[in-house]
């Protein structure tokens, strides 16, 4: 960072998820949803919340990386899934909670067996 020059909101919520997501991808998450299986982390996950064609604006990036905690929690406590769909060979489920008065979604993706975090959703 250059001397005088401050960050914008924007830049400081990246850094302080990314610092968070790279801790979260180190152990991966067990969820007891799936039986105590481990949902892996990886950047596919932090890709997709950054994502320019999704077309999402800095607050709603803003808002996702805010939740991220919430977003871990969620998926280590959840018992069931509240949605679940296959498309194009990928399964996805879904968890829908109140954290901490924000309502979540998370989204775990699978292409073969191995279970990953995709997104986290702050909904209205």
């Amino acid at each position: 960072m250059t001397k005088g020059k401050r960050l914008s909101k924007f830049a400081i919520a990246e850094r302080k998820a990314w610092k968070f997501y790279q801790e979260w991808r180190k152990t991966g998450s067990k969820s007891p949803a799936f039986s105590d299986e481990l949902v892996c982390v990886t950047r596919l996950g932090w890709n997709h919340l950054l994502d320019s064609r999704k077309r999402r604006t800095k607050k709603e990036k803003i808002r996702r990386f805010q939740a991220l905690p919430h977003a871990k929690k969620l998926l280590e406590t959840a018992t069931t899934v509240q949605e679940y769909r296959e498309k194009d060979g990928i399964s996805y489920w879904a968890f829908v909670a109140i954290m901490n008065g924000m309502q979540i979604k998370v989204i775990v993706s699978a292409k073969n067996k191995q279970k990953c975090f995709l997104s986290v959703i702050v909904l209205r």
